[in-house]
């Protein structure tokens, strides 16, 4: 990590610009005027001061009365603390305000019914939600093994233990051979006249009435990127679930 680095990690502790550099200039000086700060690190002299007053409101800076004014940092360890637990304290208060206000505003009926996700992360903490709200039967059907991540099986772990029918099914072996020998799990090999398209990812079918699918492709710089959309609920999915499982001639007969 280099200094830009460090100012840009401190920022995103909740430091202004100024107050990074200045803050690391003091790491560097031990004690320092606002005159020899400002000659290592690009803050001007007049904008020192107000840094330090920032530091020193925030515990992270300590000043002497003296003429001219210095400052030092206090203890490393202290700051470290300092920050964290600001951080923290900020995001607790944060999402504790997002709870308050989720769905204030849901006086009416939403329109759509299909849900676009797209990047990985998202279709894996997706796929996730999903699992962990299913109540009787699940269809879990992939192309590659890694669809069948630690969050995933976890997942399906965890559904198989409260007496959900899990059923993962493939074309690839590798993947079926993935599943834990687990009483509760069941594989199912897709036909071979019915194989799934190569650019498919994953498909999940729960419940009989939520449904998400999502397929792979190359990127202009090699690296393969998912798209996925998941519905709930609505004729689309009732629909969608029907073809998937007379595709997969019933998995759950």
């Amino acid at each position: 990590m280099d200094e830009n680095e460090a100012i840009s990690g401190l920022k995103q502790l909740g430091l202004t610009t100024y107050e990074a550099r200045v803050f690391i200039a003091l790491q560097k000086l031990g004690t320092g005027t606002a005159s020899e700060i400002s000659s290592v690190v690009d803050v001007p002299r007049s904008q020192v001061y107000g840094a330090s007053e920032g530091l020193e409101e925030r515990g992270l800076v300590e000043t002497q009365q003296s003429t001219p004014t210095a400052y030092r940092p206090v203890r490393l360890e202290q700051a470290r603390r300092l920050l964290l637990d600001q951080l923290a304290e900020t995001g607790t208060e944060t999402f504790n305000y997002l709870e308050r206000v989720q769905n204030t505003h849901e006086g009416e009926e939403r329109s759509e019914s299909i849900w676009l996700v797209n990047s990985r992360d998202a279709i894996i903490s997706r796929t996730v939600e999903v699992i962990e709200s299913t109540g009787d039967q699940l269809l879990y059907a992939a192309t590659e093994v890694d669809a069948l991540d630690g969050e995933v099986l976890a997942a399906l772990d965890d559904a198989v233990a409260r007496g959900v029918d899990v059923v993962v099914s493939s074309s690839n072996q590798s993947v079926l051979d993935a599943v834990p020998e687990t009483d509760g799990y069941r594989t199912y090999n897709v036909p071979d006249h019915r194989d799934m398209n190569v650019d498919a990812g994953r498909v999940l079918v729960a419940d009989g009435d939520t449904v998400l699918v999502s397929t792979q492709s190359a990127s202009a710089d090699e690296m393969t990127q998912e798209i996925a959309f998941w519905t709930s609920e609505n004729p689309f999915a009732a629909i969608f679930v029907e073809l998937v499982e007379a595709w997969l001639e019933d998995p759950f007969a």
